[in-house]
């Protein structure tokens, strides 16, 4: 059984979260944690009893038989959402496309929660419609997208879509040795990025041979080239380094450069969750 945590205050990102939850559910043996965090300080709390109590009434109207538990947390909202889901096998936020400044001023709360959890996050933009079209998964260059893969295969073969593997180069600095440059060509460059795309694409097959699978080698920015597909996605799936929302900023974060962009739900996977926790698809 997967227990999904879901973080709701009744907002309309929320409740398309919810929705998301919803169809999630129906289709698959769950148990979902409604959880609504208020600020210790806050003396409306009523409020919140009634927020978790549409929550699951939507729920049970849409799934019977599902198990809901209802929680009102006080704190953080980041903080406390990421330690109650610890021990899940998902969190799911709400996230409003297209206001990346608001969200900053209110400490970025999607992200923090994508940084920082050690379980899969979904952040579902508001406004999310549900359909069939293929799961994409950014694929790295190093070993942070692997978790993220095994994921979105697992995904893909439960809900029967085809998988996207999205893997994006660019043409390196030159690198300078006493006067002389070595500058590679962009043949060579393609082809190594080719081949880290056909190996995480020979990792699926080896697994599910009979999957209908789509490979996208793509000459931009890893952030671009997701976002290309991110309207013909019915989920975008990428791994995370854990960098923090700082160093993100600093170093180039895909989440933070997708998120508020993306017109379907995006997963973060932290590689520390582990592939053999999605090896459950052959």
């Amino acid at each position: 059984m997967e227990r999904i945590v879901i973080g709701y205050d009744g907002s309309p990102a929320s409740v398309s979260a919810l929705a998301w939850v919803a169809a999630r559910a129906a289709r698959e043996n769950a148990a979902v944690d409604v959880v609504n965090v208020v600020s210790r300080s806050d003396k409306d709390r009523a409020a919140a009893l009634d927020v978790l109590g549409d929550a699951e009434e939507y729920l049970r109207e849409r799934v019977p038989g599902l198990e809901v538990e209802l929680h009102r947390l006080e704190g953080g909202i980041a903080d406390e959402l990421t330690e109650f889901a610890d021990e899940a096998d998902l969190l799911v936020v709400g996230v409003t496309p297209g206001r990346p400044i608001r969200a900053a001023v209110a400490g970025a709360i999607p992200l923090r929660l994508s940084t920082r959890a050690r379980v899969p996050v979904a952040l579902v933009p508001a406004g999310w419609v549900d359909g069939d079209e293929p799961i994409t998964v950014g694929i790295a260059d190093d070993d942070s997208s692997d978790a993220a893969l095994a994921f979105a295969t697992r995904e893909a073969r439960r809900t029967g879509v085809p998988l996207r593997l999205v893997h994006a180069w660019l043409m390196p600095t030159p690198a300078f040795y006493g006067s002389t440059a070595l500058v590679e060509t962009p043949e060579a460059v393609m082809a190594a990025h080719r081949a880290v795309l056909d190996e995480a694409l020979t990792w699926v097959l080896e697994r599910s041979s009979t999957m209908s699978i789509q490979t996208e080698l793509v000459r931009d920015s890893r952030s671009a080239a997701l976002l290309r597909y991110s309207g013909r996605s019915s989920m975008v799936v990428i791994g995370t380094h854990h960098r923090g929302l700082l160093a993100g900023s600093i170093l180039g974060s895909v989440a933070q450069e997708i998120l508020w962009h993306a017109e379907c739900p995006v997963v973060v996977v932290p590689n520390e969750a582990g592939v053999e926790r999605y090896e459950d698809i052959v």
